[in-house]
């Protein structure tokens, strides 16, 4: 039978990357912030489902080795690299699988952590459902699955102009780029479309062809989603960035305005979408009979631990920032920030963290994480860096973000193994490449936390 979408991904890879937004030590702390206390990632069982080459499960199952990590996909040559880097990365708590989701059988129990990113809105509606029952079946008690899908009202600009690159494409053939660029020049300098466009080619072909102009691109509404989660037995709790609750885009007096025109919390999370033009959601979804917990324990805020966002736009927030970024780069305890505002009580500290994450100037985390910011006399990637480094894949940073690089930085990098001093390898880079500014550069991949 002619499946494109399998097709699609046998015959192309699609591009490796990490996904922040389905980070359990981030989505975590959203359930929380929901009323859930889900189990510790670092102890926990974690599926991902559509894990492509495994770009983004195996930096996960080596920050947590006692984790238990499994990647599914249906395409068989992405499963077979993800084999090679994990054996390249000396990641032995992660197993990954040819398998389409309707017929995979978790055998060993339930999951604790199910991510679906990018998956939800280029499938079939039978699959979308397959996906929402499934997880209500497998996951733990207390487990969440983070599922991102496309927004309606922002691809509702979006989608004329992908119908008009096919148009140009059939009658005049060639590839998308070449589509879009025709498109860009026929349209009017003035006309909205040009930054979708430009949005476009931005993205690159090998994106493009998965997303925007994949076999399959269905945005739905929130409502639409959550009613569908609700139907499969599971309850929307949020967005698995606290902060993207309300879209960071909207102004604070659009979403006073909002606030007071709209009562209702659905409707307003959907008249929030539509004013901020949104074009993507990653939520957080739980079982129906989850154990959740109302109104949140203080205790469990102040267990969080934090690092700096954005700086916040009011004064009365600047000391807790402040203090927070006095520990940068690492993402600290919040007892530790308490332990040096002496007179701060724990109560409106506790209120103010809580505004600081979903506002976004506070960044939470489950778990501390601290590092060296300093790349030391002998810098040294993982194994896991170093094999992207040489293969010329994106590196993931201590935040779980992905990192691409100009091809002859590559070259520099792959050479991080540990053996080769600074010196060394400030003079590869000057004679390779002598426009790269090697130690702010190199500065800039400590901050990030790249080194071992």
């Amino acid at each position: 039978m002619h499946d494109p979408i399998h097709e699609l991904y046998e015959s192309h890879a699609y591009p490796p990357m990490s996904h922040p937004l389905a980070d359990p030590a981030v989505s975590a702390v959203a359930a929380q912030l929901g009323g859930l206390q889900t189990p510790h990632p670092a102890r926990a069982r974690i599926l991902e489902i559509g894990c492509c080459s495994g770009h983004n499960l195996i930096p996960l199952a080596l920050r947590w080795p006692e984790s238990e990590c499994i990647g599914i996909d249906l395409a068989e040559t992405s499963i077979r690299e993800a084999h090679r880097s994990a054996a390249a990365a000396g990641a032995s708590n992660v197993q990954f699988h040819t398998a389409d989701l309707r017929n995979f059988i978790a055998d060993d129990g339930p999951f604790d952590f199910i991510i679906a990113h990018g998956f939800f809105s280029w499938v079939p509606d039978e699959v979308k459902a397959a996906l929402l029952v499934f997880c209500r079946k497998n996951l733990s008690p207390a487990g969440i699955a983070t599922v991102s899908f496309n927004l309606e009202c922002g691809w509702a600009a979006r989608l004329p102009v992908i119908q008009k690159v096919r148009a140009i494409q059939q009658a005049r053939g060639g590839d998308i780029i070449s589509a879009l660029e025709i498109l860009r020049f026929v349209t009017e300098s003035d006309s909205p479309e040009i930054a979708i466009i430009d949005d476009m080619l931005a993205k690159g072909p090998a994106i493009l062809a998965f997303d925007d102009f994949g076999p399959v691109n269905d945005p739905w509404p929130l409502d639409r989603f959550a009613q569908a989660a609700l139907k499969a037995g599971l309850r929307w709790l949020g967005e698995s960035d606290p902060a993207e609750n309300i879209p960071s885009t909207l102004s604070d007096e659009m979403v006073e305005t909002l606030a007071e025109i709209v009562k209702d919390p659905l409707a307003f999370q959907m008249a929030a979408d539509a004013a901020a033009e949104r074009t993507f959601r990653s939520g957080i979804l739980c079982r129906d009979d989850a154990p959740l917990e109302d109104p949140i324990p203080l205790g469990m805020m102040l267990g969080f631990s934090v690092r700096m966002g954005k700086e916040p736009p009011e004064s009365g927030a600047l000391e807790i920032w402040r203090a927070i970024a006095s520990f940068a780069p690492a993402c600290v305890p919040l007892e530790e920030v308490l332990a040096i505002l002496p007179e701060w009580d724990p109560r409106d500290m506790a209120g103010k963290v809580y505004e600081g994450i979903t506002t976004g100037w506070i960044l939470p985390r489950i778990e501390p994480y601290e590092y060296a910011s300093q790349p030391g006399d002998f810098p040294k990637l993982n194994a896991f860096r170093l094999h992207c480094a040489r293969k010329k894949l994106p590196l993931v940073d201590a935040w779980h973000k992905p990192c691409l690089f100009p091809e002859r930085h590559f070259e520099i990098l792959e050479r991080m193994d540990g053996n080769r001093s600074c010196r060394e390898l400030a003079a590869f880079s000057h004679s390779h490449c002598p426009e790269l500014a090697f130690q702010p550069w190199l500065q800039h991949l400590a901050w990030r936390g790249m080194f071992a």
